[in-house]
């Protein structure tokens, strides 16, 4: 099978390496249909690691993934199912409940879990994997395989809305930084919850276009944060604030944004920091709540529900396809932001 491997930084290659058929009682195998580009993938590409972390080359790269069932083994799967894979697999752990792992934590901080794409653990950026099969749920048949990779920054973006607990018996402002996939699907999931004032900041013009006509947004900030330091927004009453940039710069800005006991949802991850700074003092004298988001705990099967019922329309995320064999090129496109790419998938 062919694999695409990120072998320094900014470059990919792609490989053949043969399948591994023996497969372990709880495990299947799956052809891969789909894995799309996130965010965090697009830090490694640029700079082979989050942070000071050193790289690791190659780097088996992808996390937001479907696939189709080729090898159901003993699992209560049928073969040539459509599927959606998650990357989360706790399947390590003792004694899992419905809520909590064997730990006593949420499925997310498990302190035995392994990630798609995350080293040491080996990415969806190829075409077969063998998977646990508690990492697969059945696609729903109302919800198009060619997008159906969405469901898992959905399913992000849905747990972003968990925790920030929204009272939705007020009339809330909400300031959301960033206008990526996750952003664009927390502001979709928030307008059909109830709440219409909507503000998304993002420092490309089609990005802010594309919010306001497919998911929701009412207001739009064309602003560019990193050449912006110090600047007072226009506006201080957002209860709650969702940052998917989070670097100093956003973070100052989206502190000088909310307002008295509002909440802060740290959403991004830095790209190329381990630090960012903090006031202290204009956190204290809000008295502002800071939220902390760690991939999702959110089921596959919840977040296809909502996403039918309130029809969110992760159909438009995707604007770019890219074969396995083209992946630089759609890595190229998705880090420069070109040819107004919004979500691109590699299949």
């Amino acid at each position: 099978m062919k694999i695409a491997l990120l072998s320094n930084k900014k470059k990919f290659e792609v490989i053949n390496k043969k399948i591994n058929k023996k497969l372990k009682n709880d495990e299947v195998l799956v052809k891969i249909s789909g894995t799309g580009i996130c965010g965090s993938d697009l830090h490694f590409f640029r700079n082979g690691a989050l942070g000071s972390v050193p790289p690791q080359f190659p780097l088996s790269l992808g996390h937001e993934t479907a696939g189709v069932i080729v090898d159901k083994n003993k699992s209560k799967f049928k073969n040539y199912s459509n599927v959606v894979i998650d990357p989360l697999d706790i399947s390590a752990c003792k004694n899992i409940e419905k809520e909590l792992c064997g730990c006593g934590l949420k499925h997310n901080l498990c302190n035995h879990q392994t990630y798609l794409g995350s080293h040491p653990t080996e990415g969806s950026f190829r075409e077969f994997m063998v998977l646990k099969e508690s990492q697969i749920t059945l696609l729903n048949k109302k919800i198009d395989p060619k997008v159906s990779s969405m469901l898992e920054p959905a399913g992000i973006a849905q747990y972003c809305i968990d925790r920030a607990m929204i009272d939705k018996n007020k009339e809330n402002n909400i300031l959301i930084l960033g206008s990526g996939a996750i952003s664009l699907i927390i502001s979709s999931l928030l307008f059909y919850m109830g709440v219409k004032n909507i503000t998304i900041l993002d420092k490309n013009n089609y990005r802010l276009l594309y919010a306001k006509k497919y998911f929701k947004a009412k207001k739009l900030i064309k602003f560019n944060l990193d050449k912006n330091n110090n600047i007072d927004p226009e506006n201080n009453n957002y209860n709650y604030v969702f940052d998917l940039i989070t670097t100093n710069e956003s973070f100052d800005y989206g502190i000088k944004a909310i307002s008295k006991s509002g909440k802060y949802i740290v959403v991004g991850i830095p790209e190329k920091e381990d630090f960012i700074k903090i006031n202290p003092h204009k956190l204290r004298i809000k008295e502002i709540d800071i939220l902390n988001v760690r991939r999702s705990n959110v089921k596959f099967n919840r977040i296809q529900n909502i996403i039918i019922n309130k029809s969110i329309p992760i159909d438009k995320l995707v604007t770019h396809y890219f074969n396995l064999e083209d992946i630089q090129k759609g890595f190229d496109i998705a880090s420069d932001y070109k040819d107004n790419i919004i979500r691109g998938i590699i299949v």
